[in-house]
C-alpha cells in the first residue's frame, strides 16, 4: 500500500551549531551598520560569512555546484575590497548582499535550471533573497530548540510508518533540548541571583565594589547589545532560512522551470503582424534620426569636435539620452520576442527586425562611447566617465549576443549576467582612481 504522508527530519549537534554562528552573523551584521567601521568589517563579515556556509556544506556532505565557485569568487571580489578601497560604496554593497544570497542558493544546487544561472536569472534571484529565506524564517529557532522540522514524503512502505510514528511520539514525550534546559535554568537561577548578590555584597566590601563594576559595565554596554540584537535576531533567521533551505531543499521549488515555460507560454498573444509592425516604426525612426543627425554624431568617431560646440557641450548633450535609449531598446526587444505568438526561430520577420533594432542600437552606442572618449582625451579621465564606459561596453556586449542569437541557439542572459558580473568586478578591484591619476600625468604632463 502506498501513500503520501509526512515525516521529520533530523537535527544534530551541526545544524544547532550552524545556527548558534549565524546569530553571530545577524548581530555582526548589524554592528557593522552600527559601529561606523563599515569598510573593513565588512570585508571581515564577508569571509565569515564564506566559511559558514562552506562548513555547513561540507558538514552535511554536499559538494557545491561548479558555477558557484564562479559567484562565491565574485561576492569575494565585491566585499573583500571595501577594506580598502571602493568606487561606489553603496551600490557595492547592495551588489554584495544580492550575490551573497545567490551564492547561498547556487551552492546547495537549487538555482531553477539544473544549478546553473539561466534565462530563469531573475526567478532564482527572487528565491535567493525573498521566497527561500522568508519561507524557511522561523526555521532557526525550530532548531535552537530542538524542534524536528516537518517534510512531505511520498510512496513510504508501509511498515515504515510505524517506525517514524513511534519517533514522533518519542519526540513529543522524551527529554526537552539541551538549549531549552539551559534556558529553563536560567530562569531558575535569575531570582536566587536577586537574593544572594545583594546579601554577599553587604557582607564584604571588595565584593561589593566587584559587583559595582560589573554593574556599571553592564548598564553602560547592555542597552546597545539589546538593541541590536533586537534587530539581529530577524536577520539571523532570515540568513539562516536561506541556508538551511539551499541545503535540504526547503521551500526551493515553489517556482520550477516548467511552470515558468508554461506561463511564458501563455502569455504568447502578440500577433506577429503587430509585432512586426512595432519592430518597423521604432527601428524606421532610427535610421531617420542618424540619417538627420549623421555628421554631428558621427564626429564623435572621427575625433572632430562639430563647430560651436565645446568639448563639455557636445560630450554631455545627448550621451545619456543614447545610453537610455539602448536600455528602451533591449526592453522593447524583450517585450516584443516574449509576447509574440512565434518564435524568432520560426518567423524570418521577427528575426530581421531583432537584428537591425540591435544594429541600430550599436550605432548609438558606439557614437555615445566616441563622445565620450572625445571629452576625455581634452579633459582627462575620472571614475565618472569610466563607469558609464564599462557600462556602455556590457551593452554593447548584450546587443551583439543579441544578433548571435539570432542564428546560433545559446544562453544569452546566462553570459551576459557573467560577464557583466565580471565588469563590476573589475571596477571593485582595480583601484580606478590611481590609473586615472597615471593616464592624467601621461596625457597632461604640464
Amino acid at each position: 500500500m502506498m501513500w503520501k504522508m509526512e515525516r521529520k527530519t533530523e537535527i544534530n549537534a551541526t545544524d544547532k551549531v550552524i545556527a548558534v554562528l549565524y546569530l553571530i552573523l545577524g548581530y555582526a551584521f548589524i554592528w557593522i551598520f552600527t559601529s561606523g567601521t563599515a569598510s573593513w568589517s565588512l570585508s571581515a563579515f564577508t569571509l565569515f560569512y564564506t566559511v559558514v556556509v562552506l562548513g555547513y556544506l561540507y558538514s552535511k556532505g554536499k559538494i557545491p555546484e561548479k558555477e558557484s565557485w564562479f559567484w562565491l569568487a565574485v561576492m569575494l571580489m565585491t566585499g573583500l575590497p571595501i577594506a580598502f578601497y571602493s568606487v561606489f560604496p553603496v551600490i557595492q554593497i547592495l551588489v554584495l548582499m544580492a550575490v551573497a544570497a545567490y551564492w547561498t542558493l547556487s551552492a546547495g544546487g537549487r538555482l531553477i535550471d539544473a544549478g546553473r544561472t539561466s534565462g530563469f536569472v531573475g526567478y532564482d534571484v527572487w528565491n535567493a533573497l525573498g521566497a527561500v529565506p522568508f519561507l524557511n524564517f522561523l526555521i532557526q529557532g525550530k532548531v535552537l530548540l530542538g524542534m524536528a522540522e516537518k517534510v512531505t514524503g511520498e510512496n513510504l512502505k508501509k511498515e515504515e510508518t510505524g517506525k517514524n510514528a513511534a519517533e514522533q511520539e518519542q519526540m513529543k514525550n522524551g527529554k526537552i533540548s539541551t538549549l531549552a534546559a539551559i534556558l529553563l535554568g536560567a530562569a531558575i537561577v535569575i531570582p536566587i541571583f536577586c537574593i544572594l548578590l545583594p546579601l554577599l555584597s553587604s557582607a564584604d566590601a571588595g565584593f561589593e565594589h566587584l559587583l559595582g563594576g560589573v554593574s556599571d559595565y553592564i548598564y553602560t554596554h547592555l542597552f546597545a547589545f539589546l538593541l541590536r540584537m533586537i534587530f539581529a535576531i530577524p536577520v539571523s533567521c532570515y540568513l539562516f532560512g536561506l541556508v538551511y533551505g539551499s541545503i535540504y531543499g526547503k521551500n526551493t521549488d515553489r517556482i520550477t522551470g516548467q511552470n515558468i515555460q508554461k506561463t511564458r507560454q501563455a502569455v504568447r498573444i502578440l500577433p506577429m503582424a503587430a509585432v512586426v509592425t512595432i519592430l518597423a516604426a521604432v527601428c524606421a525612426v532610427y535610421i531617420l534620426f542618424i540619417g538627420v543627425q549623421g555628421n554631428y554624431f558621427f564626429s564623435a568617431l572621427a575625433g572632430k569636435l562639430p563647430e560651436a560646440f565645446t568639448y563639455a557641450e557636445y560630450a554631455r548633450r545627448g550621451f545619456f539620452e543614447l545610453c537610455q535609449a539602448g536600455v528602451w531598446n533591449l526592453l522593447i526587444l524583450w517585450f516584443v520576442n516574449r509576447l509574440a505568438q512565434v518564435d524568432n526561430k520560426e518567423n524570418r520577420w521577427l528575426k530581421a527586425g531583432n537584428i537591425l533594432l540591435s544594429g541600430l542600437t550599436l550605432v548609438l552606442i558606439l557614437t555615445a562611447a566616441g563622445k565620450m572618449m572625445l571629452y576625455i582625451r581634452a579633459y582627462g579621465l575620472t571614475v565618472n566617465r569610466i563607469i558609464p564606459m564599462v557600462f556602455m561596453v556590457w551593452m554593447a556586449v548584450i546587443f551583439v549576443s543579441l544578433i548571435v542569437r539570432q542564428y546560433r541557439r545559446f544562453s544569452m542572459v546566462r553570459n551576459c549576467v557573467m560577464i557583466g558580473a565580471v565588469l563590476f568586478c573589475a571596477l571593485c578591484v582595480f583601484p580606478v582612481d590611481h590609473w586615472t591619476g597615471i593616464y592624467n600625468a601621461w596625457r597632461f604632463p604640464g
